[in-house]
């Protein structure tokens, strides 16, 4: 009998220091990735047809790359104005991803081209502005910020007619941004535009840019 109480207190004994292990996974959030096929703003005329060309979604997780289609499709053709084309997606692990396409129904005409080199009247700075469609472009320095490559990236503007022009709320580096109060004046092949940039890198002044 005291020989099974002492093997019973080794065994307890044993059990008492052996230690519990436990297993921690770090693991870092995964987002897929959505890749608009295509421009990020596209038009179409009033009247017209439009079909997105859609975009493509890629899980690092499973290596993959499939097709996405939109979410969400608001594009009236039927009125001018900006409409958007939204496209969400998610992976394994529940991490979630959207992304959006910028819809300009216009009814400028398609020869219409205000693209080209446009300086501020304040300070001399550069802006480029490239056509991407049909009353939709692209500009490089919004704010005609000079000598600050921070403050450069795309942004999109689309004119709904030949004389008015918008630049929707957009995510930029420098966090949401929209423009408006804006003007175009036309004198041959000399261009003046004119709006208010609201971001809160940027002040309230009006800004005029000029191509001659």
């Amino acid at each position: 009998m005291k020989r099974y109480y002492i093997f019973l207190l080794i065994i307890i004994l044993i059990g008492a220091c052996k230690k519990e292990t436990t297993s921690t996974r770090l693991v870092t959030p995964t987002f897929p990735v959505i890749t608009l096929k295509g421009s990020a703003l596209v038009s179409a005329g009033v009247g017209g047809t439009y079909t997105d060309p859609g975009a493509t979604v890629f899980d690092s997780i499973t290596n993959t790359t499939s097709p996405l289609a939109p979410t969400s499709n608001n594009v009236d053709l039927s009125t001018t104005g900006f409409y958007s084309v939204s496209f969400n997606a998610i992976n394994v692990w529940g991490y979630r991803s959207a992304a959006s396409r910028m819809v300009l129904v216009t009814t400028v005409s398609p020869a219409d081209d205000i693209s080209g080199v446009y300086h501020r009247t304040s300070n001399g700075a550069t802006v480029n502005i490239v056509k991407v469609g049909t009353g939709a472009y692209q500009l490089d320095n919004v704010g005609g910020v000079l000598n600050n490559p921070a403050f450069v990236f795309p942004f999109f503007i689309g004119f709904t007619d030949a004389s008015t022009f918008q630049g929707p709320p957009q995510n930029t580096p420098l966090g949401q941004l929209s423009i408006d109060n804006t003007s175009i004046t036309r004198s041959g092949s000399t261009i003046k535009l004119k709006y208010v940039v609201h971001n809160p890198n940027f002040g309230t002044s009006v800004r005029t840019f000029i191509r001659n």
